[in-house]
């Protein structure tokens, strides 16, 4: 079931979608902004005060009612409508939070805050476009590859592929990924990754939602799981360039490059 397509007179390239608490969504036309609207409302409204010309928003995160926006500008924080500087500069591509600690993947590296000051963290020698902060290991996706520090010995092991890592989960113990070219990245379990094309589809990012994981591709939307012990993607939506999705107890919601906003019952 399809609620709703391109905010009209806008953009209809999607990077980032987003539902919040009461029936809201927040999407990001590719350079373009930040659009919102009440789930079952016809129309988007542009909610970009407070963002500086040529902002491209790679990635929209909240966490407890807070919208974040992580762009090539710095991270960003909306209240009541404006968006205001988080306090980082850098380019930013993705920022968790683990209680009262933020973390932020940039274009110097891993970097962290506890307050209002932000500090490097690790690797402000590369790019960290996605990381895992594992109770044994932080999992860097750079530009360069993946960088694994075990924080029982600070002992690091950096896994260069000749590809930037862009987007990383765990599944079912073991880390997967995306990298720049459409791979689908998989550890083997013997201290490298290895590689996979997809037959005719380019992976845009692998996204966790909850216990689930997806593949947001070119060809649609996948559920990662498992046959016979090796990694397998399920479609869900197939024939829409998918960039990103969101799901709740009753839909998923998918960003993509060509057909707007897409709604879809699980």
């Amino acid at each position: 079931m399809q609620l709703s397509t391109n905010p009209g007179g806008l953009a209809f390239h999607f990077s980032s979608v987003k539902r919040l608490s009461d029936d809201e969504l927040v999407a990001a036309p590719l350079g373009k902004g930040i659009v919102y609207k009440k789930e079952a409302a016809e129309d988007w409204v542009e909610i970009s005060e407070g963002l500086t010309d040529q902002t491209h928003i790679n990635r929209l995160q909240s966490y407890e009612d807070q919208l974040y926006a992580c762009s090539n500008k710095g991270l960003f924080l909306c209240s009541d409508g404006t968006w205001h500087s988080a306090g980082l500069s850098l380019g930013c591509y993705h920022y968790k939070q683990y209680g009262q600690v933020g973390l932020a993947a940039t274009v110097c590296g891993l970097w962290y805050t506890e307050g209002e000051e932000w500090r490097t963290m690790m690797r402000s020698d590369v790019t960290v476009y996605d990381f895992l902060y594992l109770p044994q290991y932080v999992v860097l996706g750079t530009n360069e590859g993946v960088s694994i520090l075990d924080r029982m010995t600070t002992s690091w092991i950096n896994c260069k592929l000749d590809t930037s890592v862009t987007s990383l989960a765990v599944h079912r113990g073991t880390i997967i990924g995306a990298t720049e070219h459409g791979e689908l990245l998989a550890g083997n379990r013997r201290g490298r990754f290895d590689r996979y094309r997809m037959s005719g589809a380019f992976i845009f990012s692998i996204v966790s939602r909850g216990q689930e994981i997806f593949a947001c591709t070119d060809r649609g939307l996948y559920r990662v799981s498992s046959i016979g012990g090796r990694i397998s993607l399920m479609a869900l939506k197939i024939g829409c360039q998918v960039t990103d999705v969101d799901v709740d107890d009753q839909r998923y919601y998918m960003a993509t490059l060509f057909e707007g906003i897409q709604c879809m019952a699980r």
